[in-house]
């Protein structure tokens, strides 16, 4: 078996045209040749990639990739899901006829600014030509969002307000080194003119679109199974995954039940949350505390050698910038192509000064530690930030650009439980609770992904199941279930995680006493964020694609 050369050049091709329809992304990346544009949004330019799309996959498919080694078989699987999945999604989901956000989620330019790539007169200006590209993406969201859920443009409307605020207050002082007047006139120009774009947008979606928003959000039961398959390569008939689901979930909410118990079993599960919410770091030193937490991470995971670390860099925690605030705590990581920024940024956000103590405690709650120490493991070590540093170490070009939802979010979400399998806080039934906390509301998301967009579910019932199923309060877990209406894809961190599951139980029964669990790790992560089932094909041969559940 060898690797086409014809292969090689279809995933060339496709590279630099996702890179041309999708410059933000490319940004993102680390590609910043791209630097400043936006993507053309307008109808006649999806249907245009859309036939692009389907030119490519028919090339593809005269491709067999049983004659392929097995770098080209993963490379050819990986550019075959990303680009189907993409045509999927524009002309079968189509979520530009259905959501707001994923204009405004276009429109963030906080990595101008966020990430020292470089000079800042030179990132002032891209950002300059990124504000100037708001008018046609705000006109084409106007022409598109024809197919929209009460739910979803309500919470549309509240980020598009929050994409005015950081406009408006936030991003002037994240420019305000520098020194060219004349770069500063025109930032400053540039900049009203998108803050106008942004409120009238604001305007049209709360007067206009809002009064007409009532088109089911359900994809249906068809178009869910299709998401499924085209981007996480999972192929699982929608009655075996509501048994999958069900069953862990109550798993886990015996155990978390059983686990609360042991901290005080006078006390009801709400009770004893109640008493965790309010251990938590003091304002002033959260930064502090996190940073201690993350240490003794990096350091366990070295320590009982659990994985690879491809790089010396290690994970920035930081005060989250001013012009961020609203954010709670977030990874800011190097794009894959990144060659200059390399940092990694685990921002956590304290309360402001001038809030009142009801305030600030209920903000500080959500630190509790036994919650912060799980937000650690998940976002930084042996999380998200470890997987970035493989993911920049991935064997192709292919690997390295295009990963799947449930690939990232599988990894951070197992790290979470494995950490507890191999004796971190294993005396600590907070550390159990914290973890399992987590579990049961991605399992409460799986359930009502499969509720809300297969099966009828309401906003309402999904609620319940957050506030019964995962302990959450009334308005959190509304949140949540309202998330649902436009992220079906938010089912992926448990899917991911059990196929995970699956694939390390696969590998230790065929190896058995030769198992190693850093060895399985580092073959899991050397093969970038694929979907899962392709790297169980890697790791257990490639007729072993089936049974990932």
């Amino acid at each position: 078996m060898t690797r086409h050369s014809e292969l090689d050049a279809l995933i060339d091709a496709y590279f630099v045209a996702h890179c041309e329809t999708y410059p933000d992304i490319a940004v993102w990346q680390g590609l910043h040749q791209y630097d400043g544009r936006l993507p053309d949004l307008r109808r006649q330019a999806i249907e245009s990639r859309a036939a692009d799309l389907r030119r490519f996959l028919d090339a593809l498919a005269q491709i067999d990739p049983a004659t392929l080694d097995d770098l080209g078989w993963l490379d050819y699987h990986v550019v075959y899901h990303n680009a189907a999945f993409e045509l999927f999604s524009l002309t079968e989901w189509r979520p530009w006829e259905r959501d707001p956000q994923l204009y405004f989620n276009i429109l963030d330019g906080s990595g101008y600014v966020l990430r020292k790539y470089a000079p800042l007169p030179r990132r002032v200006q891209a950002l300059i030509d990124h504000l100037s590209g708001f008018p046609p993406v705000l006109a084409a969201m106007k022409e598109n969002l024809t197919c929209v859920a009460r739910p979803v443009v309500e919470i549309g409307i509240r980020i598009a307000e929050g994409t005015l605020a950081f406009l408006e207050k936030d991003l002037p002082l994240a420019v305000a080194d520098l020194d060219d007047e004349r770069l500063r006139a025109a930032f400053a120009a540039a900049n009203a003119e998108a803050v106008q774009q942004v409120r009238q947008a604001v305007a049209w979606l709360r007067d206009e679109l809002a009064p007409r928003a009532n088109a089911d959000f359900a994809i249906g039961p068809q178009r869910f199974a299709r998401m499924l398959y085209l981007g996480e390569a999972v192929d699982i008939p929608l009655e075996r995954l509501w048994q999958v689901a069900e069953a862990d979930l109550a798993r886990n909410k015996a155990a978390y039940l059983e686990t609360a118990a042991r901290i005080d079993p006078h006390k009801s599960p709400q009770e004893v949350i109640a008493i965790g919410m309010k251990n938590h770091p003091r304002p002033e030193t959260l930064v502090e505390e996190t940073r201690r937490i993350v240490d003794d991470l990096r350091r366990y995971v070295i320590e009982h050698d659990l994985v690879s670390v491809p790089y010396d860099e290690n994970c920035i925690v930081d005060e989250t910038p001013a012009f961020l605030r609203s954010a709670f705590a977030m990874m800011d990581p190097p794009g894959a192509f990144e060659e200059v920024a390399r940092e990694a940024f685990y921002y956590v956000t304290p309360p402001e000064s001038g809030w009142d103590e009801a305030k600030t405690a209920g903000w500080m709650s959500q630190f509790a530690y036994h919650i912060l120490r799980g937000i650690s493991v998940h976002e930084a070590w042996p999380g998200h930030y470890l997987h970035f540093l493989h993911i920049r170490n991935a064997p192709s070009k292919a690997t390295r650009a295009f990963g799947a939802y449930s690939s990232y979010e599988a990894w951070a979400h197992y790290c979470e439980q494995m950490m507890l399998e191999v004796g971190w806080r294993a005396d600590d039934p907070w550390a159990r609770l914290g973890q399992l906390g987590e579990a049961l509301v991605r399992n409460v998301r799986f359930v009502c992904a499969l509720g809300l967009h297969t099966a009828g579910m309401t906003v309402a019932e999904a609620q319940r199941r957050f506030m019964e199923d995962a302990f959450m309060e009334a308005a959190t877990a509304e949140e949540e279930a309202v998330r649902g209406t436009y992220d079906p894809q938010y089912l992926n961190y448990t899917v991911g995680k059990l196929v995970l599951l699956k694939l390390r139980q696969d590998v230790q029964a065929r190896e058995g006493a030769a198992f190693d669990l850093k060895r399985f790790h580092d073959r899991f992560l050397s093969y970038g964020a694929p979907p899962v089932p392709l790297v169980r094909a890697m790791m257990l041969g490639r007729d072993e694609r089936g049974d990932v559940l």
